[in-house]
């Protein structure tokens, strides 16, 4: 069965390939993958309507952009209102952190973590 990459998903693929951005620092992780979201952290903000929160997933790497990875499937955390999309083909611009897991790393202009 061929999946397709139109929608919210094709949409993120393409935002976060364009030209225009500066290349990520050569310690970032850029790799396309799949996740698998396992927690939930609220963050509490009385002036978040939404309500964001640190998610934890699992991010199962089908291949590698730039950079390397210690194995094919990371701990991954990102910053959001609600869960990604799980088992969906995602590029994410990974940082590595001390114990072992990675922070998912904004697009200019994202809502994610920003990597400087």
């Amino acid at each position: 069965m061929k999946r397709s990459l139109n929608g919210p998903a094709s949409l993120l693929l393409l935002a976060a390939a364009q030209p225009n951005q500066a290349p990520p620092p050569a310690r970032d992780l850029v790799a396309i993958g799949r996740l698998r979201n396992l927690d939930y952290e609220l963050v509490n903000d009385p002036d978040d309507l939404l309500g964001h929160g640190w998610i934890t997933a699992e991010f199962r790497i089908e291949r590698i952009v730039r950079g390397t990875a210690p194995a094919r499937n990371v701990i991954v955390r990102y910053f959001g209102h609600t869960y990604r999309g799980e088992d969906v083909p995602t590029r994410l611009r990974l940082r590595a952190n001390a114990d072992g897991t990675y922070t998912v790393c904004a697009v200019p202009g994202g809502v994610r973590a920003l990597c400087r």
